[in-house]
Parts: structure tokens; sequence; C-alpha cells
């Protein structure tokens, strides 16, 4: 993404924070999804552990490695920035996880316009079972545009 482009994104998602009203308590963020309607909860790669396999959750956020994901939308990829041999994926039966970046099937897109990060085959991440709370894992659903799937990234 150009730095223009990035810059346009953190300038509509603060705006966004701004007219809703959300707090924005917490740590700095710095190219982190969180929650747009729960902004103190991120998307966290859990326990800080990269490993293939480690399971991504909701957490409060902090802005440490766990939660600094670098969306690429040129691969359309999320790499880890704490380990960039690892990238978000959909892990069947597991929901989404780190899994070696050059073993990912899913190709992502981020949505600003809703607030969401969509797949190739149309479906949005998701704070499984709608529950806004920290470990709650973050799996692949079909796009509803609900509060559990809506991440202001920046």
């Amino acid at each position: 993404m150009t730095t223009w482009g990035r810059t346009a994104v953190r300038a509509a998602a603060m705006a966004a924070v701004v007219t809703t009203g959300l707090a924005t308590t917490g740590a700095a963020r710095a190219e982190t999804f969180y929650l747009a309607q729960k902004s103190t909860l991120c998307v966290d790669i859990a326990g800080g552990r990269f490993v293939e396999g480690t399971p991504i959750m909701l957490w409060p956020c902090h802005g440490k490695a766990p939660q600094l994901l670098d969306y690429d939308p040129a691969r359309k990829a999320v790499v880890a920035r704490g380990n960039r041999s690892f990238c978000v994926d959909d892990v069947v039966r597991q929901g989404l996880a780190l899994v070696k970046c050059n073993a990912t099937r899913m190709r992502w897109s981020y949505d600003a316009a809703r607030s969401q990060m969509r797949s190739q085959d149309g479906r949005c991440w998701d704070a499984a079972g709608g529950k806004l709370e920290p470990r709650t894992r973050m799996i692949l659903w079909p796009c509803h545009g609900k509060a559990n799937q809506q991440f202001f990234y920046f």
C-alpha cells in the first residue's frame, strides 16, 4: 500500500472512531486490527507464540508484537510483524491461525467502507459466537456486517 493509501485508511478509521464516540484509550496502535465497536480489543496471536497453528483471538490492545499484523494488499496477505515468515490463514476446523506464508490458502482484502477483512470466497473475519471479549477465537464466517465482523485497521 502506498504511504498515501495507508494514511487515507488510517484517517478514515480515526474519523469513524471519532464520529461513533468510541474510546481510543489503551496502547498506541500501529498496523493493528481492532474491533470497531469495542476498540479496547485487538486481533492477537495467542500467547505471543510465533509457531505454526497458533490461534488468532481477541485480546486487550497492548500494541506489542502479537498484535502487529501487516496487511499487504499486493500479496493479499496478513503478515505477522514479529516473525514475517508467518501469515494469518483459515485452518480447517480450527479458525484463523498462523501458518507459513508460503502455505496460505486464503487471499485477504480489507473493505474499509464496511470495516471488514474478507477472504477470496466472500467470508469475513468473525469473532466466534458474536462474543466481543478477550480469548474469543477468530474464525471465517459468511459476511453479515454485525459488530463481531467489523475491524478497523491502522
